[in-house]
């Protein structure tokens, strides 16, 4: 039994489809399949019942996934210990990223990378429901997205990173950023531009409007920053959007303070619960350092 096959059927049985823990794991379908089915025939048991609509794990197939996390854990540890006898600054870090936390990325990949220059970067996007399970899955080092704290898996560590205001935004003119701090009431009647399920910030929001006494209603639901604002400057609905948001270039739209209390957001930094190798440890001082900075927007 490979570790490959190991983290492969992992993934399979997590995602429920081939298709789907392919796409995660950055292989072809095909070549998803095949080690899986080696893996069976080299235990001599069926792990996944496969079915057109999906796949099912078998009891055989449940026991090994139970074993899995600490298997691959293990072999983290080592890595870790080996890394450590060969020097920090070589070896390759994966680390993946929501649509909005990629806003803040460049800059300070940017800055690790003159630090440390003989470090590798595999940088992914993700989204914000998937994250804790790829770090959970070993098949990145480190994510960094807007996940509810109640959402991080089991086995996996984080660090509330950036937090920041929201600001209400309207297309261009809309009379709702000429009236000084806005209150989420004014809101009510006005369709919305949500992140997406799962979010950290999707939660927030409708949490503000729940609290201001109505729920919002979801025109488009959506994780891309700059795609909410071209919505939004088209005038196809109002959203609520941490500062930084509004820092990037983007399509132009009205913006409103919000009047207290101020809903504010914070991103999660993600990392194996039992530590990760020398590389990806250093990274992940370096971004808490480096995005964790309160910001007032």
């Amino acid at each position: 039994m490979e570790l490959r096959q190991l983290r492969y059927f992992a993934a399979v049985a997590r995602h429920g489809t081939f298709t789907r823990a392919a796409d995660e794991l950055h292989v072809t379908q095909s070549a998803l399949s095949q080690q899986v089915k080696r893996l069976e025939e080299q235990l001599g048991v069926e792990l996944l019942l496969r079915a057109p609509g999906g796949v099912t794990v078998t009891s055989a197939g449940a026991d090994l996934l139970a074993r899995a996390d600490a298997i691959l854990a293990e072999a983290a540890r080592a890595r870790a210990d080996m890394d450590a006898h060969a020097g920090l600054l070589r070896g390759v870090v994966r680390i993946a990223a929501d649509a909005a936390a990629s806003l803040a990325m460049p800059a300070a990949l940017a800055s690790f990378h003159r630090a440390h220059g003989g470090i590798r970067i595999g940088l992914r996007q993700t989204t914000a429901a998937e994250a804790g399970g790829l770090v959970r899955s070993g098949a990145v080092d480190l994510a960094v997205a807007s996940l509810p704290a109640a959402a991080v898996p089991d086995g996996v560590r984080a660090d509330a990173l950036a937090d920041e205001p929201l600001h209400a935004i309207a297309a261009p003119g809309d009379p709702l950023a000429t009236a000084g701090e806005l209150h989420v009431w004014a809101l009510r009647e006005r369709p919305f531009v949500l992140a997406e399920p799962g979010s950290a910030l999707r939660e927030l929001v409708a949490a503000a409007c729940e609290e201001a006494g109505f729920g919002p209603v979801p025109l488009f639901e959506l994780g891309d920053p700059a795609a909410i604002r071209q919505l939004v400057h088209a005038g196809l609905g109002v959203s609520l959007v941490p500062a930084s948001w509004l820092a990037a270039p983007g399509a132009a739209v009205a913006v409103a303070r919000l009047a207290p209390p101020v809903p504010r957001h914070r991103a999660l930094l993600l990392a194996p619960a039992a530590g990760g190798a020398p590389a990806a440890e250093l990274l992940r001082g370096h971004l808490r350092a480096a995005l964790a900075a309160s910001e007032d927007g």
